[in-house]
């Protein structure tokens, strides 16, 4: 019954991370179907992205089809030789009622007859058989490129977890930032373009950018932590039992991060200065007050950690926003060759 029950949340945690760069208030709720041709494909961060010429009437329109990200499909078996340019191809997902021609793409069936989830959540749509969704998560490592990091402490590349991995220390996610966000952090986010990274590649800051499930690496830098995130491929430094007073420092996207064992086995850091004005990846404003407080709970074992992110922004948010997970030592390494942003010309 427990691990039935982790299983659930971990589906509904990730159902809701799926959507994660962009706020989906644009996309219809309604579930359609598409017939086409694929013209173009691009495999790519953060998102992969389809291209379907669809008769429309009297003429031939093009949709660009947005889908899950390479690791969050890849680690379900989905990749890009499935996939052919110039093959007629069934879709399904949901238009955007904002922007012409957008599309959020969950389904896809080839003429091969295969269907295959192209998010993390999604669902079967017209076969029993299918291929990716977060059910067929596996503990095979899905980054293998580069040299892997001698594996010490917590100092290794972790990895999200499937759902058969119970928590040791953490639960579920107390609350849903939607629903504890004011209206000042609604009306913060009003300027919010969801699609200034896929269109420019600009790189979120903390706490978005380190909420996606997917790797991270911690390794050692002098006295000090360096934390990599494969999704944007961004690192941050985080100042070990520093005396450096924080309000000193300069902010920045990443704020200035203090780090100290709590024991050794428990790593907490404490991030201010933070000046990125959006606390999620869809757009929810954050105040220059943010503050994020991590907790990192290493197993005995070393098998896994549990960890716990605390976000306080008041005027912001009514309450604490607190976000758990799990992360497991399959033995992925983080390469630089997984990030390959490119902006639109």
């Amino acid at each position: 019954m427990i691990r039935s029950a982790f299983a659930l949340f971990s589906l509904l945690v990730f159902s809701l991370l799926a959507h994660a760069h962009h706020s989906t208030t644009h996309f219809s709720s309604d579930f359609i179907e598409m017939d086409g041709t694929l013209v173009e494909l691009k495999w790519r961060n953060p998102h992969v992205y389809f291209y379907l010429e669809v008769d429309e009437g009297n003429e031939k329109t093009t949709w660009e089809m947005e889908a899950g990200t390479i690791y969050m499909i890849g680690r379900a078996g989905v990749t890009r030789d499935m996939f052919t340019v110039g093959e007629k191809i069934k879709v399904a997902g949901n238009k955007s009622d904002v922007y012409d021609g957008k599309f959020w793409l969950t389904n896809v069936m080839g003429q091969d007859g295969k269907e295959i989830l192209v998010v993390a959540n999604g669902q079967a749509r017209w076969s029993d058989e299918i291929i990716g969704g977060r059910s067929q998560w596996t503990n095979e490592a899905f980054v293998k490129q580069g040299e892997a990091v001698d594996a010490q402490g917590i100092f290794r590349v972790w990895s999200p977890a499937t759902n058969d991995v119970l928590p040791l220390v953490s639960g579920p996610p107390e609350n849903q930032l939607r629903e504890i966000a004011t209206e000042a952090a609604y009306k913060a986010g009003e300027s919010w373009n969801p699609y200034a990274f896929d269109d420019a590649c600009e790189i979120p800051g903390l706490p978005g950018v380190y909420f996606g499930p997917h790797p991270h690496q911690f390794t050692r830098d002098g006295d000090n932590i360096n934390i990599l995130g494969e999704e944007f491929h961004v690192t941050r430094v985080v100042h070990m039992d520093s005396n450096a007073n924080p309000e000193d420092q300069p902010l920045s996207s990443l704020g200035y991060s203090v780090g100290h064992w709590e024991d050794s086995n428990t790593l907490v850091i404490k991030t201010t200065r933070i000046n990125y004005p959006y606390m999620n990846l869809g757009g929810i404003g954050q105040s220059k007050q943010v503050m994020l407080t991590e907790r990192y709970v290493l197993s005995e074992d070393e098998s896994q950690v549990d960890y716990e992110i605390t976000v306080t922004d008041p005027g912001m948010i009514t309450e604490p926003y607190v976000q758990r997970g799990v992360w497991v030592d399959i033995g992925e390494v983080i390469s630089g060759d997984t990030y390959d942003c490119v902006p639109k010309q």
